[in-house]
C-alpha cells in the first residue's frame, strides 16, 4: 500500500507543480494585459477603461495570493485532520489511504478552481472563486466520510 501511495504522491506533487507554473504565467500575462490597458484607457481618457484595469489587476492579484497563500494551508490543514481509523489492521490502513487520497485530490481540484478563475480573470470574465470554495468543501467531507465510512463498514460487515 504504502508504494503505490508514494507514486500517487509523486504524481500529484508534479501536477501540483505544473498547475502553480500555469497559474503564475497566466496571472503575469493577465496583469500585463491589464497594465496595458490601464495605460490605454489613460492616454485616451476613458476612465471606465481606467476602472476596469485596475479592477482586473486587483482581481488577478488576490487570486494568485489565495493560490500561493491560502490553498497550501487549506491542504496541509485538510490532511492534518484525518481522523484515525475505528478500524483494525489493514482496514484501517485502507481508510487512511482512502482520505490521504482524497485530500491529495482535493488540493488538485482546489488549485485547478483557482487557475479556472485566473484565467477568467484574465479574459475579463466573472471571477468564480466560489467554485474553489466549494471544491474545498467537497473534498473536505469526501475526506471524512472515507476515512470513517471504509472502517466503519468493515467493523459491521465483520471484518474485525
Amino acid at each position: 500500500m504504502s508504494s503505490v501511495a508514494e507514486i500517487l504522491l509523486g504524481i500529484f506533487r508534479e501536477a501540483w507543480q505544473v498547475l502553480v507554473a500555469l497559474i503564475l504565467a497566466i496571472g503575469m500575462l493577465a496583469g500585463l494585459a491589464q497594465i496595458l490597458r490601464l495605460s490605454a484607457g489613460t492616454m485616451i481618457g476613458a476612465n471606465l477603461w481606467v476602472w476596469e484595469a485596475m479592477a482586473g489587476i486587483s482581481g488577478v492579484l488576490m487570486l494568485v495570493l489565495f493560490a500561493f497563500l491560502g490553498i497550501p494551508v487549506l491542504v496541509e490543514a485538510t490532511s492534518s485532520s484525518i481522523p484515525g481509523g475505528a478500524g483494525c489492521g489493514p482496514i484501517n490502513d485502507l481508510g487512511t489511504f482512502s482520505a490521504m487520497l482524497i485530500a491529495g485530490l482535493a488540493g488538485l481540484r482546489m488549485l485547478k478552481a483557482t487557475f479556472m478563475a485566473v484565467l477568467s480573470a484574465s479574459a475579463g470574465g466573472a471571477i468564480n472563486t466560489s467554485v474553489a470554495l466549494i471544491e474545498i468543501a467537497e473534498a473536505m467531507f469526501g475526506m471524512l466520510l472515507a476515512s470513517v465510512a471504509v472502517p466503519a463498514a468493515a467493523i459491521f460487515l465483520g471484518a474485525c
